[in-house]
């Protein structure tokens, strides 16, 4: 069993800092798209506040002190801003961290005497709030101030308290509180630390994840390439997913369909220029050489005819370079035959048959399905074997039947036309005549039978059976089916 392993030099190393420094970033993002959207539901959530603030609970919380004692109008002051920020961080989200924790002067409140004195907590307003209690008018019946500046905003409401005194309550706000608190405030070493620990564990734990399910499928499709560069074009990557990789390894199953069948078509190519090569070569040498010796036979035959003792010699040696030149014409034709890879198998067939028949009186006919034929034209080995068994039988009903029609015909049973999951039965080559016939047992097995049985065994699961009567002779070959992919 092949086992995982993670190369340091992998993905593995590229995607856990990769995952890191992209935690981080989104981190960072998140804070100021969030800040950036709080903006205008903070200021809405503030006015709101503000505006549905229990007054007359504010003014009791001061408690019954004169507020022209400085130290009783401080803490007088001082409570008004801790029930604020109590009341505040119970009804607005993030109120406290918004205000900056109250320490740095963006939550104020200010108490103004009807004889001018007053008091203020700590620490003092901030530059935009300050201008803000600056232009807020002293009386009751006045509006909330607002006051905008640079992305800020500040407002001041007015609370009464008993003797006519006013309590002036003002709120700035500041757009980069989020990011402040969340990366610079709140952000000690050891929160970046750990933040960096869970980072880099998320990130080992996802790229490890990911490098597993890519690598996996990865090395499937360089075995596959693998077996390709050693010549094994029967390999396929075993890769049924939908996504990139998926459409990626169904393209390199095309192309090794494709390359498959192009070297397929490139030998039978080399085959038949090889097979015109050697029948170009036995034409010019051994058949006219035959054609010679039988002519010089034929000559001493004549002269042996002054010694009848040597007539039955000479005509046996006559006979022989018949039957020789005869077999040399049979090779030689068989060479001949158009090519199934340049032609196809129909004309092909249509091609050596007519040329065959030409001048005999012979008719002749080819049935062969379209689904068949595309078949065979994707197996020229075994096209070919059919097309030197059609020759060889419509050759020999030539010779020796005396029949006025030969029929072809392929019969793929219902291989081409059978549905998914059903099997087909075996396909039959047919070439039948209307001759004389002759008795199959009674005939001695020579080169031509010899020939028929001995290609019909080259096709796969094939079987050759001969029945031949007084209505004539029919050569069947029995194979398995072609695949018609």
């Amino acid at each position: 069993m092949r086992t995982f392993r993670i190369g340091f030099r992998g993905l593995f190393v590229k995607l856990v800092p990769t995952f890191i420094v992209v935690g981080f970033v989104a981190m960072v993002l998140s804070s100021v798209l969030t800040s950036v959207l709080w903006r205008t539901h903070a200021e809405s959530d503030i006015r709101r506040f503000l505006g549905n603030l229990d007054r007359p609970a504010l003014a009791a919380a001061t408690g019954a002190v004169d507020l022209r004692d400085p130290v009783a109008c401080r803490a007088a002051a001082d409570a008004l801003f801790w029930q604020i920020a109590r009341v505040g961080a119970r009804d607005v989200m993030d109120f406290a961290p918004m205000m900056g924790f109250f320490g740095a002067g963006r939550l104020q409140v200010r108490i103004a005497q009807p004889d001018g004195a007053g008091c203020a907590t700590a620490p003092a307003a901030s530059p935009l709030l300050a201008d803000a209690f600056a232009a807020a008018p002293a009386n009751l019946a006045a509006p909330d101030t607002m006051l905008r500046r640079d992305g800020d905003w500040a407002l001041v409401t007015h609370v009464g308290l008993p003797g006519g005194a006013i309590a002036r309550i003002g709120v700035h706000y500041w757009p980069g509180w989020q990011l402040h608190y969340e990366i610079a405030d709140d952000a000690s070493a050891y929160d970046l630390m750990r933040t960096m620990l869970y980072l880099g564990a998320m990130g080992a734990s996802f790229a490890g994840l990911l490098v597993w399910l890519l690598v996996r499928r990865v090395r499937r499709m360089t075995a596959a390439a693998d077996r390709w560069a050693a010549g094994d074009l029967s390999a396929r990557i075993a890769d049924r997913s939908r996504d990139e990789l998926g459409e990626l390894a169904a393209h390199f199953n095309r192309m090794a369909d494709a390359l498959a069948r192009a070297f397929g078509m490139q030998k039978a190519l080399a085959v038949s220029v090889e097979r015109t090569r050697i029948a170009r070569d036995l034409h010019d040498t051994a058949k006219q050489r035959s054609f010679v010796l039988g002519l010089k036979l034929t000559e001493l035959e004549y002269e042996a005819q002054r010694h009848p003792d040597l007539l039955p010699t000479v005509g046996a040696a006559r006979r022989l370079a018949d039957h020789l030149q005869q077999d040399l014409d049979n090779v030689v034709t068989g060479f001949s035959l158009p090519a199934i890879a340049e032609d196809g198998l129909r004309a092909a067939v249509s091609q050596a048959v007519h040329d065959l028949l030409a001048g005999s009186g012979i008719d002749w006919s080819l049935d062969l399905p379209e689904g068949a034929a595309h078949a065979l034209d994707a197996h020229p080995s075994a096209a070919h074997e059919l097309l030197m068994i059609t020759h060889e039988a419509a050759a020999n009903a030539l010779r020796h039947s005396g029949c006025r029609r030969i029929d072809i015909a392929c019969e793929p049973g219902d291989a081409v036309r059978a549905s998914p999951g059903t099997p087909a039965s075996r396909w039959r080559w047919v070439v039948r005549d209307d001759g004389s016939g002759f008795d199959p047992a009674a005939v001695p097995i020579g080169m031509g039978l010899g020939n028929l049985r001995w290609r019909a065994d080259a096709l796969p699961g094939g079987m050759l059976d001969i029945a031949s009567g007084a209505d004539g002779t029919r050569v069947t070959v029995h194979f398995n089916p072609m695949e018609t992919a």
